[in-house]
């Protein structure tokens, strides 16, 4: 997007704290440094210790529930593996699970479980199938396994616009409904990612904003949590979704101020 490392560049000159936030746990922080690097922001400004996403989030609530030892069930891709890996919790269940025999049918009723199992983790994966939604809800019945999501976004955004890409959501819906169990979703709107930021940078949320592209997330992440908030207009809600927002007396996800881009805020070169 033009425009956006220039803006970045012009609040840390003027003493402001950034913190990027992302829903997308398949990348861990390190991961997400490097592409923004590449994206043209400055390193030095921008990196892994002004990250936050879910992954890392996730990592930390398991590290400080205290385990005691038990192993992770995870549905989700590296960025996941690479923030517990970072914390030294162990895990197993990721990948593509091994190919049933489908002439025989009764694998369900067979299906392996293992033991000492003290949390379900779920986030987008691309292996996700039946015998993995099989494993996660069975791990559930279990009270004292904890349930975490990374997030319950329905899609993501993808280069061709008339492509429905979903992501993590809707595999966390199928384990919510048939395990009967709701998780801890840390991701934005929800809290534990607000928690996780205010222990890190002690932000006063009345001195703070919140911008982002999505009404259901970043706007009501902010508004829930006492902020300011700023849709950019250059993903994915328009005007048209503030004013079904507003028709609908949703006020959580109105924001209090519009913008076209990030680039847009930055002041004219004189």
């Amino acid at each position: 997007m033009p425009g956006s490392p220039r803006l970045i560049d012009y609040l840390v000159k003027h003493d402001k704290q950034i913190i990027v936030l992302t829903n997308n746990a398949t990348k861990s922080r390190a991961v997400y440094a490097k592409k923004l690097a590449k994206l043209g922001y400055n390193p030095q400004k921008m990196n892994k210790n002004n990250l936050v996403n879910p992954a890392a989030v996730v990592a930390d609530t398991l590290h400080r529930s205290g385990l005691n030892g038990k192993r992770v069930y995870l549905i989700g891709e590296q960025g996941l593996r690479d923030e517990m890996d970072e914390l030294g919790i162990e895990y197993f269940g990721h990948g593509p699970e091994k190919k049933m025999d489908e002439e025989g049918g009764a694998f369900m009723y067979d299906i392996k479980l293992e033991e000492n199992v003290g949390a379900v983790v779920v986030g987008y994966e691309k292996h996700f199938d039946y015998t993995k939604l099989m494993k996660a809800s069975n791990y559930l019945r279990e009270d004292d396994v904890l349930f975490v999501a990374t997030n319950e976004d329905e899609t993501c955004p993808g280069p061709n616009p008339e492509v429905i890409i979903p992501d993590a959501g809707p595999i966390v819906a199928a384990i919510k409904c048939a395990s009967g169990r709701d998780p801890l979703t840390v991701g934005k709107p929800c809290t534990p990612a607000f928690n996780y930021i205010k222990r890190k940078w002690n932000i006063n949320p009345s001195r703070t904003m919140m911008i982002g592209d999505r009404t259901n997330t970043d706007v009501k992440f902010g508004r829930d949590h006492g902020m300011k908030t700023l849709l950019v207009l250059s993903g994915c809600h328009q005007i048209e979704d503030i004013i079904e927002n507003q028709m609908n007396e949703r006020d959580d996800m109105v924001p209090d101020f519009v913008a076209p881009c990030l680039g847009a805020l930055v002041p004219e070169r004189v």
